[in-house]
């Protein structure tokens, strides 16, 4: 009788997790569709045909090289994830790694505030026997350096071309300086989670009695020893990372590559289609506040944010004309795309898991 109810709630638990990854699937779709559309509508001298053209006459050269670097945005932060588990003996699964990065990047694209990329990593590195501590604490790390990388990558761009900040308008700015205040604070909270358990048991008590008060869950005490054993197991995971700067280096060290690549979506997608060299590190200026400014709103993806952003900085490079076709484009490559080879490989690993547990349950 305890199973049939054990397994009526992983039911209605897996059908609710379905209807949500749909709901966002189709939410995250409307509003890219509704960007495109703003951004061509906007510029009326936008045309599909000079846009198609815009395609065929680029670089085949460069775009493979943008290609290049969409592929390697995702193998650093697997790399990143991984560097972590392998300190306590797991992960060393290459492709596992891709894997996980593929999760976090899909699921952050088309949740608000990308608060599904960290859950959908999780599953598959819990599914693959890593302890949800060492699991945590990884994506935590991995979390942290993500944010110190994108302050470093911004002020990069500023010392690189300082002017440009200035010459963007208000509401480009306050996007961005948004973007920086989130970042800070991002660290902020992380750097507590890691070093301070305390504050991060305090949390995790407070949101376990808030879901018993609302009846999502019961057997509080239950729950809290099963939080105090997970905590004793994650402080002593943290314990054995501190001190380890070499390691965190390498971690930094990744997720700035990370977002190099990404912005060398952009450059070379911006070379591919006649853009001058000259203007390479105004590009990557341009990218670097887009990137900082994106997390300003809580939009899937940061779609409209992103793409105002873009379009908004280049203009104060090329024509208006170029300046959609480009963001049109590089955006296609370095976000679309992305989501493409992301959610095709998390669908196909999701399959796979679930064709074992059933042929496990046969057995």
């Amino acid at each position: 009788m305890q199973n049939k109810e054990e397994n009526k709630i992983l039911n209605n638990k897996a059908l609710k997790n379905r209807r949500n990854r749909i709901f966002w699937g189709i939410t995250f779709i409307c509003v890219a569709l509704l960007s495109i559309i703003t951004i061509t509508s906007f510029n009326k001298c936008f045309s599909l045909n000079m846009f198609l053209n815009f395609i065929k006459n680029s670089s085949c050269f460069f775009i493979i090289l943008a290609i290049c670097c969409v592929i390697l945005f995702i193998l650093f932060e697997g790399f990143s994830i991984s560097s972590i588990c392998k300190e306590f003996g797991y992960g060393k699964n290459y492709k596992k790694s891709f894997l996980y990065a593929a999760a976090d990047i899909y699921f952050s694209a088309i949740t608000p505030s990308a608060s599904g990329g960290q859950p959908a990593s999780a599953y598959f590195m819990i599914k693959d026997g890593i302890p949800i501590s060492i699991t945590t604490l990884s994506l935590l790390y991995t979390l942290l350096m993500y944010s110190v990388s994108i302050i470093i990558i911004a002020i990069i761009g500023f010392l690189f071309n300082s002017t440009l900040l200035f010459q963007l308008n208000w509401l480009a700015k306050t996007f961005i300086l948004i973007g920086f205040i989130i970042q800070f604070s991002l660290i902020f909270c992380f750097y507590c989670f890691i070093y301070k358990k305390e504050f991060l048991n305090k949390i995790c008590k407070f949101f376990l009695r808030l879901l018993v008060k609302f009846h999502f869950l019961k057997n509080i005490d239950d729950k809290l020893a099963k939080l105090n054993e997970i905590m004793t197991s994650y402080q002593q995971s943290a314990d054995l990372l501190k001190g380890k700067r070499k390691l965190l280096t390498k971690v930094l060290f990744f997720n700035i590559m990370q977002r190099v690549c990404q912005i060398g979506v952009i450059v070379f997608t911006f070379l591919a289609t006649g853009g001058k060299i000259q203007e390479v590190m105004v590009v990557f200026s341009i990218q670097s506040f887009v990137i900082i400014g994106a997390y300003s709103m809580p939009i899937p993806g940061a779609i409209g944010v992103t793409d105002y952003l873009m379009l908004h900085g280049f203009k104060k490079i090329m024509t208006p004309v170029a300046a959609t076709n480009l963001e049109l484009f590089s955006r296609s490559l370095s976000f679309y795309f992305c989501v493409i080879i992301c959610g095709i490989v998390v669908f196909v690993n999701y399959l796979m898991i679930r064709r074992s547990s059933k042929y496990d349950r046969s057995i």
